[in-house]
């Protein structure tokens, strides 16, 4: 069995990075920097699990691959380059080639199933960032969810789940995987929130205003779910949102836990590819792909969604714009939602 990981930025590496590292055969698909690196250095991988450097095979095209029967499809690419990127490994690997969807976002795999026969869902709960080519930080987590898309779990997919496994991942495997990437995309609503007032995860879990407006920001997209119809009911589910707004409610002031926040390492911190985006001025978030799917369907079922639209609203004109992480503090982001509540509800 061969991996090949199309998209392969700091999930993908750390992914392929384990897996090769495991034993298995693994070619990385990616820049021209980062393939170029990983060929000549190896990949970098600094962790919380223990540093290691691994030596993989890394190309910049997937025409550069000659497919073979036992080939094994992973994307990892930002939902805004799924079509293209499907197009693509469909010119070079047969439509029978298995691939996962190891994506956030909700409409990859619908797309990846126009190329492909088989398709897998596939959810990264691991928080990791591309340092410089070659080089990746993984901080936080190490849990992959997959399953067949849209339902069950077949033998395959066991199989591959017992393959990352081996590499030093926590699996789970679900019959309804789109109901776990529904949870994930609540979860991924933050990505703005953190990028707009620059601050890493382990700040805003230790600020009592932070967590209450991801509370807020949750609960509106799960109200907008709910009234879509949109259930999450995994019995593998690994995300209790009724534990999780209560726990973020319930923060309270800790002068010592902000202290620690805020002298912690930058390798050490976890921050959003929303951040990374903003910060190296790419024109562009996923954003839309995640803030955007919750204001779809409050439009559509006449849900209010004054968090999300904020949010999204902003980190797409910074994106425009080229401006930095760090345009709003949490009080004026708060205020940012206040006012456009204010016109919701007045208009």
């Amino acid at each position: 069995m061969r991996f090949i990981i199309h998209g392969a930025g700091a999930v993908g590496s750390l992914v392929g990075g384990w897996l090769a590292d495991s034993g298995a055969e693994v070619v990385l698909i990616a820049r021209d920097a980062h393939a170029d690196a990983v060929n000549q250095h190896g990949l970098h991988i600094k962790s919380v699990k223990g540093d290691r450097v691994v030596k993989f095979s890394a190309v910049a095209s997937p025409h550069q691959i000659t497919p073979r029967a036992d080939d094994v499809l992973f994307l990892t690419v930002k939902s805004s380059q799924t079509a293209a990127s499907v197009q693509s490994l469909r010119e070079v690997f047969p439509e029978e080639t298995p691939i996962f969807c190891l994506q956030n976002g909700v409409r990859n795999e619908e797309l990846a199933a126009r190329r492909f026969l088989t398709v897998y869902g596939a959810m990264a709960g691991v928080s990791v960032t591309m340092i410089s080519p070659g080089v990746i930080s993984h901080t936080l987590n190490h849990l992959i969810s997959l399953g067949n898309y849209p339902l069950g779990c077949d033998e395959f997919g066991l199989d591959i789940a017992a393959q990352l496994e081996k590499a030093g991942f926590r699996v789970t495997t679900h019959e309804s995987i789109m109901a776990v990437k529904w949870s994930k995309l609540i979860l991924n609503l933050h990505n703005a929130t953190f990028s707009i007032i620059n601050k890493h995860l382990q700040y805003g879990l230790a600020s009592p205003a932070i967590s209450r407006f991801m509370a807020d920001v949750e609960e509106e997209g799960l109200h907008a779910l709910e009234v879509a119809g949109i259930s999450l009911a995994d019995t593998n589910n690994p995300i209790d949102f009724a534990k999780r707004l209560a726990d973020l409610r319930n923060t309270t002031e800790d002068t010592e836990k902000i202290a620690l926040a805020e002298e912690m390492p930058f390798e050490l911190r976890t921050y959003p590819s929303t951040w990374t985006d903003l910060k190296r001025k790419r024109g562009e978030t996923e954003a839309g792909y995640f803030n955007g799917e919750i204001i779809l369907l409050g439009e559509k079922y006449g849900v209010p969604t004054p968090y999300n639209s904020t949010l999204l609203n902003i980190v797409e004109t910074m994106a425009v714009e080229g401006t930095e992480p760090g345009l709003y503090t949490i009080e004026e982001l708060i205020d940012q939602v206040e006012q456009r509540r204010l016109m919701i509800y007045h208009s």
